[in-house]
């Protein structure tokens, strides 16, 4: 029997950004699951002779895909298709938001959006372990308020919009949701003595209790209430970490 053709004989590529070109139609042959995870790719030999291009080319083209968590590239084995995690996605969404432009209203903007829809969706979906899990969380919160200690309550805050994410059932906006709540964690603790835990007792256990119940409308509008709330007090503290950068530059 002929053998099968190789899925990167049929690659064209032109003399402009090699390596560019060559990691972007790799990256389209996994995303058509002609790769699957765990496949050991042609060594860089092999591609640099049916590419017609050097070694170097095919060795940035994979660090290329290295560096977007397609591929691992193991020392004295070669280079394999990764399964891509969730949390590729999420460390971008993270990197994204520390060294982009990425404004405060912005941020808050996209939690509006995507966090009351989180929270519908998770009312229709939650099993008996993700409720399980809120409730512990809200509990966590409410006793992190009660000792007032900052840190364990960033924490529990996180927990719980990441568990309420998970339970929607929608991957990708659990993905993106972890992304934002790590930068929102880290701006809590960084500036935790402006920020008053009592306001966060307030809307916590309303979404869960309406999630709980399996009432999709009232989880959203509960999520609502608690990202207007996070409005006020993320903006507050955006202006209260801006004042205290311009005075400790003085």
């Amino acid at each position: 029997m002929p053998e099968a053709a190789s899925p990167f004989a049929s690659l064209k590529i032109t003399r402009q950004h090699l390596h560019e070109q060559i990691g972007e139609s790799i990256q389209q042959i996994i995303a058509e699951s002609r790769l699957q995870p765990g496949t050991l790719l042609p060594s860089e030999r092999e591609l640099a002779a049916t590419l017609s291009v050097n070694r170097a080319t095919v060795r940035e083209a994979l660090r290329l895909l290295q560096q977007r968590g397609l591929v691992e590239m193991r020392v004295g084995s070669g280079t394999y298709v990764r399964d891509v995690p969730q949390s590729v996605v999420s460390e971008c969404i993270e990197r994204f938001l520390i060294f982009g432009a990425c404004s405060d209203q912005a941020l808050i903007q996209l939690r509006e959006i995507l966090e009351p829809e989180s929270a519908a969706l998770a009312a229709q979906h939650a099993s008996a372990q993700d409720l399980a899990r809120l409730e512990a969380l809200v509990g966590e919160i409410e006793a992190a308020i009660q000792s007032a200690d900052r840190e364990r309550y960033a924490a529990a805050d996180l927990g719980f919009h990441e568990a309420l994410a998970q339970a929607s059932g929608n991957e990708l906006i659990s993905a993106i949701l972890a992304g934002l709540e790590k930068v929102l964690h880290a701006w809590l603790l960084a500036s935790s003595q402006h920020f008053a835990l009592e306001k966060g007792a307030l809307t916590h256990r309303p979404v869960y209790e309406a999630v709980a119940a399996g009432d999709a409308a009232r989880a959203r509008e509960a999520m609502r209430a608690h990202m207007q709330l996070s409005r006020v007090t993320l903006l507050e503290l955006g202006r209260a970490v801006n004042g205290l950068s311009t005075h400790q530059s003085r």
